[in-house]
C-alpha cells in the first residue's frame, strides 16, 4: 500500500525567497531516501508565499523514515522562522 502526504505552507512576509530556496533543497535527498516514490514542492503562482508540496512513499514506514531524517529535521527547525505555522498535512493510503 502507497502513501501519499500534501502538505501545505505559508511564508512569513518577505521571506518567501528564502522557502523556496529550502523546498527546492529537499528535492534531491529526499528522492534518495529508500521507499520515495515521488516528491514535488508546487509554489501558487499569484500568491508566492503560498507552497504544496505532494509526496509518494512505498509504504508509511518509509514515510516515518523520512519525517526523521537530518535534512527534514533541519528543514523544520528552519521552519519555525520562514513560516506563519507548522506545514498542514494531510495522509492519503491506497
Amino acid at each position: 500500500m502507497t502513501l501519499t502526504a500534501v502538505s501545505t505552507l505559508q511564508a512569513r512576509a518577505g521571506k518567501e525567497d528564502l522557502v523556496r530556496a529550502q523546498a527546492l533543497a529537499l528535492i534531491e535527498p529526499t528522492l534518495a531516501e529508500p521507499g520515495c516514490v515521488s516528491y514535488q514542492p508546487y509554489q501558487h503562482p499569484t500568491r508566492p508565499g503560498e507552497w504544496v508540496v505532494v509526496e509518494s512513499w512505498e509504504s508509511r514506514a518509509a514515510f516515518e523514515a523520512h519525517m526523521t531524517s537530518p535534512h527534514l529535521l533541519a528543514a523544520f527547525q528552519a521552519g519555525a522562522d520562514l513560516l506563519t505555522g507548522a506545514p498542514v498535512e494531510r495522509i492519503f493510503e491506497g
